[in-house]
């Protein structure tokens, strides 16, 4: 279950292995009853401090200030995804492998199909209406600020891994290069302490971009990327018009931290 004590020691394990999931590409997916992909018109380019403390500092400013693309790539479809986040209400949309979700304000919406959808904790009245193409709605999860998905600051969040490196250094026009410790296991009596490398790219305006997070040491080369794009984009994310109510178990079936 994706509630309660269980959810949130998913959540801390997720958060400290794979908080680390990449976004994915510039596209964002636009649903039947979502805001249509328009390209906002270009902004000029603008200085990027040498210092990467200032350059950090500027750009986490910026955070949630305009409507955007985000996306999370790992290498792994399971855990991919690609999204919207309106900055005027925080609403957001993620499109992954066989499902979507919508949180508009405090409410979550769940669209899937395919085998994500069999392995679903739901009624089979539910499930027949999602296969029919219709809306779950159901609640955050108890423990959400433990979250990365279901935090109130998501999809800003995905930044934190570089706002959080030391020893940051330009190591081009716009990008950086740091390091990261973490803590795995931080309750066991023999926590395990990792130290990662986190890469960044600020965009011509110097917002954040992409971060790179080196985590996984079997694909040492193959980072979890997060992106954002196309910021000012339109969006217009409200709440789906033929729903179902569903338990949050339903959140179970996703591979979200």
């Amino acid at each position: 279950m994706i509630n309660g004590r269980g959810f949130g020691m998913r959540a801390r394990q997720l958060m400290v292995t794979g908080t680390i999931v990449l976004t994915a590409a510039a596209g964002c997916s636009a649903s039947d009853d979502g805001a249509p992909a328009t390209n906002p018109s270009p902004e000029p380019a603008v200085s990027i401090p040498a210092d990467p403390t200032q350059a950090f500092a500027a750009a986490k400013a910026r955070l949630g200030t305009q409507s955007a693309h985000f996306g999370q790539d790992t290498g792994d479809g399971r855990y991919d995804y690609t999204g919207t986040v309106d900055a005027k209400t925080g609403s957001w949309e993620i499109t992954g492998k066989e499902y979507v979700v919508r949180r508009v304000g405090t409410e979550l919406y769940v669209r899937a199909g395919g085998t994500i959808l069999e392995s679903m904790l739901i009624e089979p009245a539910v499930r027949d209406r999602l296969a029919a193409g219709a809306w779950a709605h159901t609640a955050l999860p108890n423990g959400h600020e433990l979250s990365v998905t279901f935090h109130d600051e998501f999809p800003w969040n995905l930044t934190n891994p570089a706002l959080q490196a030391k020893d940051v250094t330009k190591t081009g026009d716009r990008s950086f290069t740091g390091t990261r410790t973490i803590t795995q296991s931080p309750y066991s009596s023999q926590p395990t302490v990792k130290k990662f490398k986190v890469g960044a790219a600020l965009d011509a305006q110097g917002r954040f971009a992409e971060i790179d997070l080196y985590l996984n040491p079997k694909t040492p080369a193959r980072p979890a990327i997060f992106r954002f794009t196309d910021f000012g984009t339109p969006a217009d994310i409200t709440a789906p018009g033929d729903v179902v109510e569903a338990d949050r178990t339903i959140l179970s079936g996703l591979a979200l931290s």
